[in-house]
């Protein structure tokens, strides 16, 4: 019988080698970009976290010593109404007035800046802080006056402060206590950049608080029939029945025709931010509406919408938020 010859190829010291150096060459490349991947996850959550502990603490100290900039914005109120009808006494009003220069030019200067600056201007102008920013998003003018109050809170973090950027601010309305809110949104350039496309990678931080200024009945409990306003309040038509977490819900209304409205929902969290809520404009027949999307997280419970017509009138109702799986 014949046996079949077997050939056996062998591959010599420098083929191997070769095949080596191309396999590293190909896969080498792979790896240090998932490691530097890696990395770069670790410092965006590192910028996250250290961003949102800043604008915290921020919004946090402006909300816990407001209070004596809302002293000295009612008393400027007051002298202000009562100014028609003054005499040349002495009054208690104006012992009260001069009280409070007194006690701003002696003591506001150990209050952390800017509300330091900004009790002295209430006190001299009555003029509550930072009203000139309402509506206005654009950085170049809210990084000059918001920056100030992140800049002590950025020294024990690694940000810099050239590339955080205030993106929006909730300004509390000290003189009617209608939002007595105060709320920062920051947004933090990385030093990365997106591949290919060259674009900056932004990472955006929220914070708001209520101000410790005691109660305002910025909830209109005490007047929720319209009687804060000299027009008619607003109707509500139809609202949620119950709304649900993580889905849209609708709250309809009737107006003056043509007119607008404004509605705020409040939850445990505090006033609500999403889209399409606030100002709405009534058709033809006076109906408005507003949907908006209740956030995913948001705590099952009753909380409350408020409407605010253009003559100042509330009407304030609740509504019930529940658990998608409790639909099901």
């Amino acid at each position: 019988m014949r046996r079949n010859k077997q050939t056996f190829h062998t591959r010599s010291l420098g083929e191997v080698r070769g095949s080596i150096v191309l396999e590293a060459t190909l896969v080498m490349p792979m790896f240090v970009m998932v490691l530097f991947l890696f990395i770069y996850m670790i410092q965006m959550t590192l910028v996250a976290t250290q961003l949102h502990a800043v604008t915290s603490n921020a919004v946090r100290q402006v909300s816990a010593h407001i209070y004596p900039v809302a002293l000295a914005v009612a008393s400027s109120q007051t002298e202000e109404e009562q100014s028609a009808s003054s005499n040349n006494s002495l009054s208690l009003e104006r012992i009260y007035d001069f009280s409070l220069s007194e006690w701003s030019s002696q003591y506001a200067s150990k209050l952390p800046s800017p509300v330091s600056e900004w009790v002295q201007a209430a006190v001299k102008k009555g003029e509550a802080p930072l009203q000139d920013l309402k509506g206005n998003a654009a950085e170049a003018v809210l990084d000059p006056v918001i920056k100030p109050l992140l800049s002590p809170f950025l020294q024990a973090t690694s940000l810099n402060e050239d590339r955080l950027h205030v993106s929006r601010v909730t300004i509390p309305d000290l003189r009617t206590g209608k939002t007595p809110y105060f709320g920062l949104e920051v947004s933090y350039v990385l030093p990365i950049k997106v591949p290919f496309t060259g674009q900056a990678i932004r990472i955006q931080a929220r914070a708001e608080e209520r101000l410790w200024i005691g109660d305002t009945d910025e909830l209109g409990n005490k007047n929720s029939d319209g009687e804060s306003g000299t027009g008619a309040a607003a109707k509500v038509l139809s609202k949620p029945d119950p709304a649900y977490a993580g889905r849209r819900a609708e709250v309809t209304a009737l107006v003056e025709p043509g007119a607008s409205a404004t509605m705020t929902v409040y939850y445990k969290s505090g006033v609500s931010q999403a889209k399409y809520l606030g100002e709405a404009q009534a058709d033809d027949n006076g109906i408005v509406s507003w949907n908006w999307l209740v956030g995913g997280n948001t705590t099952p419970g009753e909380w409350t919408f408020v409407i605010e017509t253009e003559d100042g009138a509330r009407t304030t109702e609740q509504f019930l938020v529940e658990s998608p799986r409790s639909k099901e």
